[in-house]
């Protein structure tokens, strides 16, 4: 007959195997019939929960890794972090260039809305300068055009003032304006100069 430990070995291995039931040393603790759902004895010869408590040993404590395997763990480690940061920074840097691109291309946006309108501005302005510098020409012309006229009147004036001085010394000055309207010599006034 098989001792308790062989019986709980015996158990052990064959639950693991075909139940998928988690090995003791893997579990950290004693073995546990009842999960397990296998035991090798009959119902006469099974120990009772007390028995198989009192013969189960703790499981041997995990075998210590060498300096190597330590090392190995510890690289291992770092390289996961490693990844991990530079997965972040790397999704950072993306949030960042598209965030950049997003005000780049509202930026652009506003620029081209800005040109747009300072062309309008300045395509008013420009038919604003040529309407000025026609109506600039047009009084100009009307300027010299006036600046002759006045000229040409001051010169009528000039000869009738002479003209009616010159026969103002000739005539009496009692007959100055019956003689002058007799001669057909209108008299002297501004409507007269402007036409």
């Amino acid at each position: 007959m098989l001792s308790v430990q062989e019986a709980l070995d015996l158990d052990f291995a064959a639950a693991s195997s075909s139940s998928g039931c988690v090995a003791p040393r893997d579990m950290g603790m004693g073995m546990d019939i009842i999960t397990c759902g296998f035991t090798p004895w009959g119902p006469e010869s099974c120990p009772t929960l007390e028995q198989v408590m009192a013969t189960t040993t703790t499981p041997p404590p995990a075998p210590a890794l060498t300096p190597e395997e330590e090392d190995d763990d510890d690289e291992r480690l770092r390289r996961q972090r490693r990844k991990m940061s530079n997965r972040l920074s790397a999704r950072r840097s993306r949030e960042r260039k598209q965030q950049r691109l997003e005000e780049l291309r509202g930026t652009a946006a506003r620029l081209r809305a800005e040109k747009q309108e300072l062309e309008a501005r300045l395509q008013a302005l420009a038919r604003q300068d040529m309407a000025t510098r026609c109506q600039n020409a047009r009084l100009r012309a009307e300027a010299a055009a006036l600046a002759r006229r006045l000229r040409e009147a001051r010169r009528l004036l000039a000869l009738r003032r002479a003209l009616a001085a010159q026969r103002a010394a000739r005539m009496p000055p009692m007959l100055w304006p019956q003689q002058a309207a007799a001669a057909g010599v209108a008299p002297l006034g501004l409507a007269s100069l402007m036409t």
